[in-house]
């Protein structure tokens, strides 16, 4: 993106001291971020010392890491420290977690295993302070640390340790905070202790706060950091430099606003499909084309990345299938699901080898690994499948498989995998265990197989795929399948292991926040994608800002997938 360097801009190059950046989707944060960070290491940084870049997402971190290659010199580069908030706080608790009463070594503890271990219970729930209790007793007694408190504790870490504060600002003397909006309460304690020392450049937009469903998170932000930090505040308000040659901005902010006009907008273009099963697959599976060829022929190229944005994790699955049936297209699938997780630790336990020797032991761990990807869901109907689960897996430990449809279908896969000869191609033998679950003659199976469809056949984890290969090569076999699974999903949920946004991508509207592609099909229908959200209600604030958010994903062009015989009240008939 080449930026103008006005007036505004070149204020925050010169400024010495804090800086509050505003500005809508496009409008060139991110970009005048990195031109500062570049500008602080020409003027030179001791042996060291970094400028540190937090953000929120992976897939964010990576876009940012693919600019910095386009704005600073290669020399430079290694100068930039590009980081998530968690794998930053976990690089400060890591070293220093000892200070808060821990063990030395620590290990993380994955969300959707905390999902397990908690049986999925929310904020809301009457035994939610009993957990909380207990994971912090986890943390100062085994050193196993949930991913939620790797904010609080690193905030406690700085406030108390003055020391290690003055080391961390030392390190990183400039700090810029991508999305500073939606810092929770401890993100933003940890920013505003560092702040002391260190010159913070917050970057913001009040417009896409989505995320304010979170204890902690809300408009105060902003009214915190300008109290505080008393910064430097420049507004680009509604300048837009990712997608200028169309009208895609105008019609994310008339959506926002209420305020869409009757006439069509550049860049943005509608099509319908009947309710039908057969005719929606077919419809989302054309918008891919069209969508590419529209591009393609207005920018004369075709395109490097396209997005399928649901509203939530039912349309995400909706799609996810469609494009799956043959022949598949090939895509990448983001999502936040535990019970998806968990399920893909009994894929990979069914891919480490088997004996016969081991059978009943091997079956008993099958239905456990089942019974925890259940216990995760939390509703009642759930925790009595892992409730049964738990029982018939110490069944099995006295070589005994109990006469019941799940255990039996355990007994068979569990056969099944010692019999079969795997490939060594982990993407083709995933398929193959998938397949078996799903053949299995058990309603439990089928569910865990159906989360396994997420991540398409490892297109979402090249790390899981990586990790299995090189066991292969080692072993001829997956020894231990499902430690290169949690390997993987350690280093890339923690370690900023984001991947540029190449190819097709689905998502739900949370997960795309902070994400640009060169087009974004918006899936809507009634049941699996609404706009309008559930408890919404007119001018339904919550869902004009998420299918905001979801519009100006977009450089070059916007598709609205839209049921026909379905209206929405967000978006009107003014789209052709």
């Amino acid at each position: 993106m080449i930026v103008k360097i006005c007036e505004k801009r070149q204020s925050i190059l010169d400024a010495g001291g804090h800086c509050l950046v505003m500005g809508g989707p496009g409008s060139g944060k991110t970009t005048l971020a990195l031109l500062k960070a570049l500008a602080r290491i020409d003027a030179g940084l001791r042996p060291s010392q970094e400028v540190l870049f937090l953000s929120f997402s992976r897939a964010a971190v990576a876009r940012i890491r693919d600019a910095v290659r386009g704005q600073i010199r290669f020399d430079k580069a290694g100068a930039l420290a590009v980081q998530t908030f968690h794998s930053f706080f976990w690089q400060i608790l890591r070293s220093h977690g000892y200070l808060l009463g821990a063990p030395r070594q620590l290990s993380v503890i994955l969300a959707h295993d905390e999902k397990a271990m908690c049986n999925g219970i929310e904020r809301d729930h009457a035994d939610w302070k009993a957990w909380e209790e207990q994971r912090l007793a986890l943390f100062q007694e085994k050193g196993q640390v949930c991913f939620d408190l790797f904010a609080p504790l690193t905030a406690q870490l700085l406030r108390h340790a003055k020391r290690l504060r003055s080391r961390v600002s030392c390190r990183y003397p400039l700090i810029l905070v991508d999305e500073a909006q939606d810092t929770s309460g401890d993100q933003w304690e940890c920013v505003k202790l560092l702040a002391e020392k260190s010159q913070v450049i917050c970057l913001a937009d009040p417009n896409q706060m989505i995320y304010d469903f979170i204890p902690g998170v809300g408009p105060q932000r902003i009214v915190d950091i300008k109290g505080t930090l008393n910064p430097l505040e420049v507004d680009f308000a509604s300048e837009n430099n990712r997608s200028p040659s169309t009208e895609i901005a105008a019609f994310g902010r008339d959506i926002l606003h209420g305020a869409v006009r009757g006439s069509p907008y550049k860049g943005v273009s509608r099509i319908r499909f009947r309710s039908k099963a057969e005719d929606r697959d077919r419809s989302i599976r054309r918008s891919i084309g069209i969508l590419s060829n529209r591009i393609s022929a207005e920018t004369g190229v075709p395109p490097e990345s396209m997005a399928v944005i649901a509203a939530y994790g039912h349309g995400v699955a909706v799609v996810s299938s469609a494009l799956q049936t043959d022949p598949p297209i090939s895509h990448q699938v983001l999502f936040d699901e535990a019970f998806a997780l968990l399920s893909s630790r009994v894929a990979a336990f069914l891919m480490e080898p088997k004996v016969s020797a081991q059978r009943f032991a091997d079956v008993a761990v099958l239905l456990e690994l089942i019974g925890a990807a259940f216990r995760a869901k939390g509703n009642k109907g759930a925790l009595e499948q892992y409730a049964k689960c738990e029982k018939y897996a110490k069944e099995c430990r006295t070589r005994l498989i109990p006469n019941v449809k799940i255990a039996r279908a355990a007994d068979l896969l569990v056969q099944r995998a010692t019999a079969r000869a795997l490939t060594g191609d982990p993407r083709q033998d995933w398929t193959t265990v998938k397949q078996e679950v799903r053949l299995a003659d058990d309603a439990a199976f089928k569910q865990i197989a159906g989360s396994l469809d997420y991540l398409v056949a490892f297109g979402r984890g090249r790390l899981i795929c990586e990790n299995l290969s090189a066991m292969w090569m080692a072993h001829g076999a997956y020894v231990k399948a499902r430690e290169a699974l949690h390997s993987a999903l350690t280093q890339e949920q923690i370690l900023s292991a984001g991947e540029q946004l190449r190819g097709i991508h689905v998502m739900n509207m949370h997960k795309c926040k902070g994400k640009q592609f060169d087009g974004v099909v918006l899936y809507r229908q009634q049941h699996t994608s609404p706009f309008v959200w559930h408890g919404d209600v007119p001018p339904y604030p919550k869902s004009r800002k998420l299918l905001h958010v979801a519009i100006t994903r977009a450089k070059s062009r916007v598709l609205i997938l839209d049921e026909a015989m379905s209206r929405c009240p967000i978006i009107g008939p003014h789209v052709l």
